[in-house]
């Protein structure tokens, strides 16, 4: 089972950024969770978040929404930190859910009880998005340091299904949960949930602008390495197959096209990020995506419209490295404005990181099919 994005989507995101509407926004609530993994980017402790002046209210988020709303956004991603800590948040989401916005949710999952689920069985949001951090409580304490983290995380999991609720899974794969993967597959299939893995972690310069390239996290080679191992599990052997062909046919059979003939300047981005997506975090400042801390807006402060607009013509400016532009391995390399600036601190340097990742993930999977 696959989770693709449906057509009428992907048509209004097309629609949308020719008029420049903002079509998809996320509300990160809050930096605070009831976990704490190791390679997160945005969490700190309610001490912190007081002494940074604490979050924003609801009201001025319902506020910000109207805004939202009346510029065209549809789709709403509620997250954290985790988001089911936010004072008030069953209150702020049935509002919100009221004004007609397709909601989906981010979280750990182990929060969740019967009654939260009751009450989200009311306007059951279009899906709750919940990370699998493992497949058994000793992974979890490992890694997000919670001993029951597993337990609690499938119970929500049923719980939601029974309540007919959507729900995908996510897995961030470590050099500490790593030997659940096949475990975590496991769980999924037994659950009938599509799950979504990933090896690559962006380093976490929200946490600390000094993780630029850095972070808990798996060397270059061996996230290449996982990366084209969860391609094997979650592709059939004959995708995998066509797979393996395409990347002889396509990438290892072609000669690499020079950064002269692609021109002096690297592509724009890629991604709808900037274009009709926004994110807005806990301190009330609006980036492209979440994991991106530049270019930077304030809707609260400037307005919603003003600072989207600000938003789209900083994000238009940018240039990704002209010597990704002619790599023909791009398509197979998980490089993005975001990674890219993540792991260079500057938008328009090579990630030597994931050119190396990218070139292992290639490696292994054409080895695998001789």
């Amino acid at each position: 089972m696959r989770v693709s994005e449906p057509r009428l989507s992907q048509y209004l995101h097309w629609t949308a950024n020719k008029k420049g509407t903002p079509l998809s926004g996320t509300f990160e609530l809050s930096p605070c969770c009831n976990m704490d993994c190791r390679m997160c980017y945005v969490r700190k402790s309610r001490q912190e978040v007081e002494a940074a002046g604490g979050e924003i209210t609801a009201e001025r988020w319902l506020a910000m929404a109207q805004e939202c709303r009346k510029a065209g956004t549809l789709f709403l991603l509620l997250t954290g930190g985790e988001p089911f800590l936010y004072p008030g948040f069953r209150e702020l989401y049935t509002k919100l859910s009221k004004m007609g916005f397709l909601i989906s949710i981010n979280t750990n999952g182990t929060m969740i009880s019967e009654e939260t689920v009751n009450w989200l069985r009311e306007a059951p949001p279009a899906r709750m998005n919940i990370t699998l951090y493992g497949a058994s409580d000793e992974t979890y304490n490992r890694l997000c340091r919670n001993p029951k983290g597993y337990s609690q995380t499938v119970r929500t999991v049923k719980l939601l299904k029974e309540a007919g609720i959507t729900v995908k899974l996510n897995a961030s794969m470590t050099p500490y949960n790593i030997d659940d993967l096949d475990g975590i597959y496991q769980t999924a299939e037994e659950l009938n949930v599509y799950v979504q893995a990933a090896a690559y972690m962006y380093p976490p310069i929200r946490k600390n602008e000094k993780n630029i390239g850095g972070g808990d996290r798996f060397t270059a080679r061996e996230a290449g390495f996982w990366e084209a191992e969860i391609d094997r599990r979650r592709l059939t052997g004959e995708q995998y197959q066509k797979r393996v062909e395409a990347i002889r046919k396509n990438i290892l059979s072609k000669p690499r096209i020079s950064s002269e003939e692609m021109g002096e300047k690297g592509e724009p981005v890629r991604c709808r990020a900037g274009k009709t997506a926004f994110w807005i975090n806990w301190k009330g400042e609006m980036t492209p995506c979440g994991m991106m801390v530049e270019p930077v807006t304030y809707p609260f402060r400037d307005g919603l419209d003003a600072a989207w607009e600000k938003l789209r013509k900083k994000t238009g400016e940018i240039r990704l490295p002209v010597k990704c532009r002619s790599c023909s391995k791009k398509d197979l390399c998980p490089m993005c404005a975001a990674a890219i600036y993540a792991e260079t601190g500057d938008f328009a340097t090579v990630p030597e990181y994931l050119c190396e990742l990218t070139e292992k993930k290639i490696l292994h999977t054409v080895e695998r099919i001789k």
